[in-house]
């Protein structure tokens, strides 16, 4: 990329309404490396970045190179909504061939983490991808404390919730995925 003297960046606030709690750092480092690539060698090279909220902290800290700044409140935002590096995170994906059947399951596996779990639990929610291989899918978010014993407990009260499940008239052939930690 040696002669690269322009460098455009088109909606770039568009990254940070991603429905993921790492949207804003993948964005950063999106931006800051594609705007490197302008000015190489001798000639200065210009960058023009279109976004339809150019007042968004993150764009302000891609502007001034401010990655103090963006680290500390994007740490500061994580820990207050508990996500990591302060929490750990289960996902579950459950799925099925009938929406009708995998939402009804959905609600019941809520329910019974909910029993034990309280309002560590998050969802059932349909995720960005409904559908993949004609199975429907439905995402159920568990934040919880760093701790090794409540992490032992949660992992115990998905498996009885999935055998809750299964235990339905006609739920048998629900499937469960899960993710600790997921990337």
């Amino acid at each position: 990329f040696d002669n690269v003297a322009l460098v455009g960046i088109l909606s770039a606030d568009q990254m940070l309404h991603f429905p993921d709690f790492r949207a804003s750092e993948r964005a950063f480092q999106l931006i800051t490396q594609v705007a490197g690539r302008a000015g190489r060698r001798k000639k200065r090279g210009r960058v023009l970045v279109q976004a339809f909220n150019i007042t968004h902290p993150v764009l302000k800290e891609v502007y001034t190179n401010d990655l103090r700044s963006f680290f500390q409140r994007e740490l500061k935002e994580r820990n207050d909504f508990h996500y990591p590096p302060y929490k750990r995170l289960i996902k579950v994906t459950l799925r099925h061939k009938r929406p009708e059947t995998l939402q009804a399951a959905a609600r019941i596996y809520v329910y019974h983490l909910q029993a034990t779990l309280k309002d560590r639990v998050l969802g059932p929610a349909v995720p960005g991808i409904p559908r993949v291989r004609g199975y429907y899918l439905m995402d159920v978010m568990i934040k919880l404390e760093r701790n090794p014993r409540l992490l032992t407990f949660a992992k115990q009260q998905l498996r009885e919730a999935e055998q809750v499940v299964h235990r339905e008239q006609g739920m048998s052939g629900v499937r469960m995925r899960i993710d600790v930690d997921p990337v």
